[in-house]
């Protein structure tokens, strides 16, 4: 890992990559594990909200932090390389949020962190570990994180057909409902407690969809009979044509241009600035999730 040393002196933050390497010459343990390990603490939710932000003091996706940090110990993630690199680089972390993980689970603080309060602490219960030990739910917790945002993000591949269907006087064709099925319990399989409420209202827009499809069918095949069919005019609209992806899109390469120009500093960010024009029917997290997968698949790593 490449540490940039920067100074925050007087301030209620440290650096992130300076904290790795503090932490690290503390416990005698490789930055590359000490990272790892802070990452894996981090996704499971042990540290308090807000540790982790931006310079901006915006918060940073823990899930982003974590791609990040297997980049640059050398595992594939769905994240550019370079940008991981930056995006580490540019992390903060709270001081206080250092200090309440440290006194929930006994590790030692780190210099320049302490406060009066936990200095007298010390004193009283000295410390099992000199840095972060290992995360025993990391990987499972980081799991259950990348699925959320699959699934999250995949929601444009309910709404597409939903609004395709909406505009088009035949409703869903049978051919059109295990595909939109599998992608239903794809999102459902993530398990999600944010999820329920927006896949509900998904499923009963297809419902309606679906129930009328068949009798929609027969009243026009009976038109069909006895209309001439020169006379006949092609109903709905050509597929994808009024699907959110075209959208979608745009955006993304606004978020391009920002990013490259420096204006985001990350892809969540970007997104998060679009949100309130990004079609659909989900919430805003669902629009965010769905604008970085987009994001993702137009830029892979």
């Amino acid at each position: 890992m490449k540490i940039l040393s920067r100074v925050m002196a007087a301030s209620k933050y440290i650096a992130f990559v300076d904290l790795v390497n503090v932490w690290s010459e503390q416990s005698g343990e490789l930055p590359l594990l000490t990272l790892r390990r802070i990452c894996d603490w981090a996704i499971s939710g042990h540290f308090p909200e807000g540790t982790f932000l931006l310079p901006s003091g915006e918060p940073i996706d823990v899930l982003e932090m974590y791609w990040a940090m297997k980049r640059d110990i050398g595992v594939h993630a769905p994240i550019d390389r370079d940008y991981a690199a930056k995006l580490l680089n540019r992390i903060i972390v709270s001081k206080s949020g250092i200090r309440k993980f440290c006194e929930h689970h006994e590790v030692e603080l780190p210099p320049g962190v302490g406060s009066l309060a936990s200095s007298l602490r010390r004193l009283v219960r000295k410390a099992r570990h000199l840095g972060p030990p290992d995360c025993p739910g990391g990987t499972a917790a980081a799991v259950r994180r990348e699925a959320i945002h699959w699934a999250t993000g995949g929601f444009g591949d309910l709404e597409d057909p939903i609004l395709d269907k909406q505009h088009s006087t035949q409703g869903a064709h049978e051919s059109e409902v295990d595909p939109w099925t599998g992608h239903y319990d794809d999102a459902r399989a993530s398990d999600a407690p944010e999820l329920p409420a927006e896949l509900a209202e998904l499923d009963s827009e297809w419902k309606n969809l679906a129930t009328t499809a068949q009798h929609e069918r027969e009243v026009i095949a009976e038109k069909a009979q006895v209309l001439d069919p020169q006379s006949k005019r092609s109903a709905g609209r050509p597929p994808g044509s009024g699907s959110y992806q075209a959208g979608d899109l745009e955006l993304v390469e606004e978020m391009r241009a920002d990013i490259l120009a420096g204006k985001h500093t990350s892809i969540a960010a970007a997104a998060r600035a679009r949100v309130s024009r990004a079609a659909g029917f989900g919430s805003e997290a669902s629009k965010e999730k769905r604008l970085t997968t987009r994001y993702s698949e137009r830029y892979p790593a």
